[in-house]
């Protein structure tokens, strides 16, 4: 597996792992990632963030959006 499918294997990985977490889905999900622009995040951060846990990563995320004014938890 090249460098870059395993980094869109990982994205993807954590993507769902946010969702689970957050029960975030369908349209809701696509418009956070869009919005806060998740997917670039996490792309340039791959480097430091994929030797992380699941959960760390997730939570890492939610401070992300958090900083940008949003939120990943349902209200």
């Amino acid at each position: 597996m090249g460098k870059n499918q395993s980094i869109a294997t990982w994205v993807a990985f954590i993507l769902t792992a946010t969702q689970n977490k957050h029960r975030l889905f369908g349209d809701a999900f696509a418009e956070i990632i869009k919005k806060y622009k998740i997917i670039p995040f996490l792309i340039n951060n791959y480097e430091l963030l994929h030797y992380y846990d699941n959960d760390y990563v997730t939570d890492d995320l939610a401070k992300y959006v958090a900083e940008q004014g949003g939120s990943l938890d349902v209200v």
